[in-house]
């Protein structure tokens, strides 16, 4: 792991105006599962990035300032005009970016990659009904059906492959953007547009080297990662791990769905406040309600038993990059991690003769105690993981271990049956404010939140705040679990965290 030298993640000039580098562990990653899944037509974890906003314009004078911004960004941050390719010679995988030295470059490029769409769906709607991913990251335009006199509203998507950038960085690219298009709006035609020429000197280098991580790792770590790896197996050997219910007999994914429930701010505010009263973070508060809404998801039996939830925490590496790429200057990459060790937790199914399995407004003491203890073990999980001073030097061999391989010959493979045990995962974002300005010049922005492509028969949980109001939202696709269940599952981990923390 990490056997490649130093300089292959060095962007070099390969030909004229086009510059290339190996790609990284958690690069790979995302490129080969996404290779894996190729077949059938859809990419998994292909990032969505969603932004509503209303300002003050004609049309004409909005469209042309954002466009002036996306520009702006494409000379700011040159990596959203890159690519992943495999190359044939080299039988790797290969990260490549293409100049666009001309202004008739530029506006071919503008052309292809910021798209107004002619829908009568909402944003919301049109990002459940299976838009394309294009082979570079792309800007969708989805305007107001609702004329608004004076006032321009609109919601804008943006579609990427996950090799090029995650989702903290697809938030920090949307205020980037917004942050020019209220200056290009302001000024119009004295907008100053970028002389492109040198933007391959901010072209972004991976995790390994943003954060200046060594080649291979060292005996004492080898040894922590060897250990980590048979603790992982143990978990799983001699117990029955949890499995979220899904529909059986499709064997191909459909398409990837969104849905969210958000709480009011009053309801936010308890909730806050309750979680630092005992300590816990709102992830930890919600990560323990998932793990007991799985559990309750079980099959009971005639006697009780005991199952095992096994989950993993995911990791904003930004903080431990070198200058400038902690720094939004930097938003499209992939500096982000899992935790190397499992999140491991035993919990009780109980018999069949022993209330209804679905019952979930259980204000009892016992139910309580039962919250109160989970979460002790996810705090400590998660506490354990953030300190850990290692974490960050074994997240490329972290990374490594769940890589598929990629075919040596790039051919498409089959698609992989259904995961016949699939688990759900939380990803928080934390408060968005943080990260987006709702305000921009004349731009109000509002309910911006990501999500990745799931062609799995699990869920995905995210986690987020924005303007003081809690958003949990759940992306899965609707081959294998309907609208009606996610939102049922969003649904019980609110009330069950709600209900024991006392909000």
């Amino acid at each position: 792991m990490g056997s490649l030298e130093p300089s292959d993640y060095v962007w070099t000039e390969t030909q004229p105006g086009r510059w290339e580098r190996d790609v990284d562990e958690v690069e790979q990653f995302y490129t080969s599962l996404e290779k894996r899944y190729e077949g059938s037509g859809r990419y998994f974890f292909a990032m969505t990035g969603y932004i509503s906003f209303s300002v003050s314009g004609t049309d004409q004078e909005v469209e042309d300032a954002l466009r002036k911004a996306w520009l702006r960004l494409r000379y700011d941050h040159p990596s959203i005009g890159s690519r992943v390719e495999y190359c044939d010679a080299q039988k790797k995988c290969r990260k490549v970016y293409e100049m666009v030295p001309s202004p008739e470059s530029q506006q071919k490029w503008l052309d292809t990659t910021l798209c107004i769409v002619p829908t009568k769906l909402s944003g919301l709607q049109w990002c459940n009904a299976d838009p394309p991913v294009p082979k570079l990251p792309t800007l969708f335009l989805i305007k107001s059906r609702i004329p608004s006199r004076g006032v321009f509203k609109a919601d804008l998507v943006l579609r990427c492959h996950h090799d090029i950038i995650d989702g903290i960085g697809t938030l920090m690219l949307f205020n980037n953007l917004f942050t020019h298009a209220a200056k290009a709006l302001e000024q119009g035609d004295a907008y100053p547009l970028p002389s492109f020429g040198n933007e391959f000197t901010r072209l972004s280098p991976p995790l390994r080297v943003a954060a200046g991580l060594p080649p291979v790792l060292s005996a004492h770590r080898q040894a922590c990662l060897d250990k980590i790896i048979s603790y992982n197996v143990a978990l799983k050997k001699g117990v029955e791990i949890t499995s979220l219910p899904y529909r059986k007999g499709p064997t191909n994914p459909g398409k990837h769905q969104r849905v969210a429930i958000t709480l009011s701010s009053e309801q936010t505010h308890r909730l806050l406040r309750a979680c630092k009263a005992l300590g816990l973070s709102v992830t930890h508060a919600y990560h323990t309600a998932l793990a007991i809404v799985i559990r309750d998801l079980q099959k009971r039996q005639s006697r009780p038993r005991t199952v095992r939830y096994i989950s993993h925490s995911l990791i904003n590496e930004r903080p431990h990059c070198t200058e400038p790429y902690d720094s939004p200057a930097h938003a499209v990459s992939l500096y982000h991690s899992t935790s190397g060790g499992c999140l491991a937790i035993d919990l009780i199914v109980p018999a069949a003769s022993i209330g209804a399995r679905d019952r979930v407004f259980d204000y009892s003491i016992l139910r309580r105690r039962e919250y109160m203890k989970v979460a002790s073990v996810v705090r400590q999980f998660y506490l354990r993981t953030r300190n850990d001073q290692d974490h960050i030097n074994m997240v490329p061999s972290y990374w490594a271990m769940g890589t598929y391989p990629y075919p040596p010959d790039n051919h498409t493979p089959p698609v992989p049956k259904p995961n016949d045990h699939p688990s759900v995962s939380i990803s928080s974002i934390g408060t968005l404010d943080k990260t987006i300005s709702p305000i921009h010049g004349a731009f109000e922005l509002d309910n911006p939140w990501v999500t990745g492509e799931e062609l799995g028969t699990g869920l995905g949980l995210f986690l987020g705040t924005w303007r003081g109001r809690l958003t949990l939202s759940a992306a899965f696709n609707d081959a294998w679990h309907t609208r009606n269940e996610a939102l049922a599952f969003l649904d019980r981990c609110n009330v069950i965290t709600i209900q024991a923390l006392g909000a």
